[in-house]
């Protein structure tokens, strides 16, 4: 048995090995719903929340930390208390509450008193309320263009008015819009996940073929919810009428040859 595995509880222990809210949330998912996304690291590790910009709430918690079993630990708990509480409260949490509740008996604590994870993941909590009003009012900002976009486009009048704009550029001007848009709302997420994507071409009834890259290339929800959101930021922010359509991954692969097609197993 290692050293610090002497010195946490096992309560510590178990949590660690069995985390309820590991992971990330992405901004894709807090602009589909129209959410504030505070992203807020210190170390290694990383604390997600996702806020209801109305009432300030906290709907979803997830982190990630590759710092060992007390970071995991603390995390895991921190994420615990803070769900459907106000950013205010999250922000007034002690960490020797966290710590207290992870103590196999009342009066044994569950680490060190001198665990640099401590003094890392307090610092981290008092940072929340710091970063949450930027983060709010860009969410706020971005849900009241989305929605005035969307109202204007549901109208005959509304969607005469947006042809009659996106109608007057040239091609090169709408394809410079898009890199626009793209680089604006959607690359930084992608990127951060190791993927990208490449416009290919934009034809005339306004379908837009694009080639996923890295990471984006090789994941199932780059036809999904991936896809969704890439059309719907363009939908928004440049033209209603857009189609993003991906490449056939396979397109570049020529057809098998007789030679090469499965032989049929006679019986």
């Amino acid at each position: 048995m290692s050293e610090e595995s002497l010195s946490i509880s096992n309560k510590l222990a178990q949590t660690a090995k069995t985390p309820k809210y590991r992971g990330a949330i992405f901004q894709i998912e807090a602009d589909e719903k129209g959410l504030a996304l505070i992203d807020i690291k210190e170390s290694s590790l990383k604390v997600y929340l996702m806020v209801d910009p109305d009432s300030d709430i906290i709907l979803e918690t997830r982190f990630f930390t590759y710092g060992g079993p007390i970071f995991t630990a603390l995390a895991d708990t921190f994420c615990s208390l803070i769900q459907n509480k106000t950013v205010e409260e999250a922000s007034s949490i002690k960490i020797s509450e966290i710590e207290s509740l992870l103590r196999d008996t009342p009066h044994t604590k569950a680490l060190p008193e001198d665990a640099i994870e401590l003094e890392l993941l307090q610092k981290l909590i008092l940072n929340i309320k710091e970063v949450y009003p930027e983060k709010k009012n860009v969410a706020l900002a971005a849900r009241e263009a989305m929605e005035t976009i969307k109202y204007k486009t549901q109208t005959v009048e509304g969607r005469a008015e947006a042809d009659a704009e996106w109608n007057v550029f040239t091609h090169e001007e709408k394809l410079q819009k898009i890199e626009d848009c793209l680089h604006e709302y959607v690359r930084d997420t992608l990127r951060m996940d190791g993927g990208d994507l490449e416009v290919l071409a934009l034809t005339k009834d306004n379908r837009l073929q694009i080639r996923f890259q890295g990471a984006c290339a090789g994941c199932g929800s780059a036809m999904g919810g991936t896809l969704f959101y890439i059309e719907d930021q363009l939908k928004n922010n440049v033209y209603y009428n857009i189609v993003v359509e991906p490449e056939d991954p396979f397109a570049s692969y020529p057809p098998l040859t007789d030679e090469e097609m499965p032989k049929t197993l006679t019986p």
